[in-house]
Formats: structure tokens, sequence, C-alpha cells
């Protein structure tokens, strides 16, 4: 009879080193996992808090998000569309959603935000209302990071206005799309190619002239978020992050004619 094996108790050695080995792929899965569905904003505050902690120093500060290749060959960078900026929006303005003081439409290319007149004008003025402004601050934070141009287009009514500043309803939605526009270019905040103002007058309303409330459906402001044909292709960075080359290979303006 053979003398018995006296072998150590327990797993072999190697299941310590293939267990460890099991641990680190899966951790790079997950962290592979992580950057395809990175959101550019949480990027932004991460990398932002990372530098602070641990006191790096940089002649330049970049926030570009690092580009990777999935299991199937495709780009990590994130897809801006229609759905991910209308979220966005949807959760920077969600109380005045609630409150039914802002109305949001996604179209195929565009978002359409209508501001109501209660907010942001008195009757016959240009003067934006105090309560508008923290609507706008929070539609600044979310348009610094998307990409694409904002038309802001003033409508009234159809009765004729009677004021010695504004000859009629065309310079009085023009005014107020423009003042919209100067409030939201404050500086170091949305490149100014990215703006435009538009005046319609009473000739687009959205329901017909007919009534009170009709009349008042159709005074507002709307902000119209375009989005490019390649939004990736687009620098969403704050004016006073970029240098003069950057502004200069940003997208034209848009036409108000």
């Amino acid at each position: 009879m053979g003398k018995k094996c006296d072998c150590p108790k327990g797993a072999p050695m190697w299941m310590v080193t293939f267990g460890d080995l099991m641990s680190l792929l899966l951790c790079f899965f997950v962290l592979l996992l992580s950057f395809s569905t990175m959101d550019p904003a949480m990027f932004k505050e991460v990398s932002g808090s990372l530098r602070n902690a641990f006191g790096v120093q940089r002649d330049s500060v970049t926030y570009d998000i690092p580009m990777g290749v999935d299991i199937i060959s495709r780009d990590f960078n994130p897809v801006f569309n229609v759905e991910v900026i209308l979220e966005k929006i949807k959760s920077a303005i969600k109380l005045e959603l609630i409150k039914g003081e802002i109305e949001i439409e996604a179209l195929d290319d565009r978002i359409v935000l209508r501001l109501k007149d209660e907010i942001t004008f008195a009757p016959g003025s240009a003067d934006l209302k105090e309560s508008a402004k923290p609507v706008l601050d929070k539609l600044i934070n979310v348009v610094k990071e998307i990409p694409g141009d904002i038309m802001v287009g003033g409508h009234t009514d159809n009765i004729p206005i009677v004021s010695p500043i504004f000859p009629s309803n065309w310079s009085l939605s023009a005014a107020r799309a423009a003042r919209v526009v100067e409030y939201m270019l404050k500086p170091g905040t949305i490149a100014p190619a990215r703006m435009a103002a538009v005046g319609y007058g009473d000739s687009r309303p959205r329901v017909p002239n007919d009534s009170p409330e009709n009349r008042k459906k159709n005074r507002r402001v709307e902000l119209v978020f375009i989005q490019p044909a390649n939004p990736d292709d687009v620098s969403v960075m704050p004016i006073t992050e970029r240098g003069l080359k950057d502004q200069e290979l940003m997208p034209p303006p848009l036409s108000t004619n």
C-alpha cells in the first residue's frame, strides 16, 4: 500500500493569484462600462475635484473627455441628441415645469422652450422681470454644457400696442427677445455667436386670438435649441476658457431675416 500524501490543507497557492486576476479583470470591464455611459457634466465636475484635491498644477487646463474603444471598436465619446438635451433641460427647470410657467416641446432637430409672459415681461414692457432671472440662470448653466445654437423669439398677441417707446408689436417682441439674449450673454458664459434674437410680433400665434385666454397663450418668449448635424464636433466650453482661435472656429450666428 502506497504512502498517503500529506498535502497542505486549504486551496492551492495558485488559486490566490488566479482569484486576484479575476478580480482585476472584473474591475477592468466595470470601468469600461462606466466610460461608455460617461456624462460630460459629471466628468468635468469630477476632474475638477480631483485636480483641486491633489494640488495638480498645470500651465493650461483642459476639459476634453478621454476617448476610448469598446469591445465593438466604437467611440466612448458621449453622444448629444435631442433626447439627452431634453432631459438636461427638464432636470434644470423641473419646478417651473410643474408650476406651468414654462412649456417644452421636442422636435426632430430642436427643442422649443416657451416662457409665459407672466414670468418674463409686464404688459407693454421690455424690462425683464425679476422672476425670470432665476429661470434664465438655470438655462445658462444648461446651455454651457450642450452644443448647438439658441434662437430667442419674442411673440405678442394681436392687440395693437399704444406706447411712445414701441411703435408696434414687432418692435416690442424684438426688444423682448434681445433683452433675454443680453441677459444670457453674461461675461464668461455663452459665446455670442451661438445666440440670436428674433421678433415675430403677432405673426405666429399658437392659438387664435379670439379670447383673453388665447391671447395670453400667444404672449410668450421662446428659446429654440437648434442642434447641429454633428453635435460632438461643436465645443460647448465657456468663452473664457477658449482662445481667440477657438472663437473664430465657432459656428456662424443664426440669420434673423
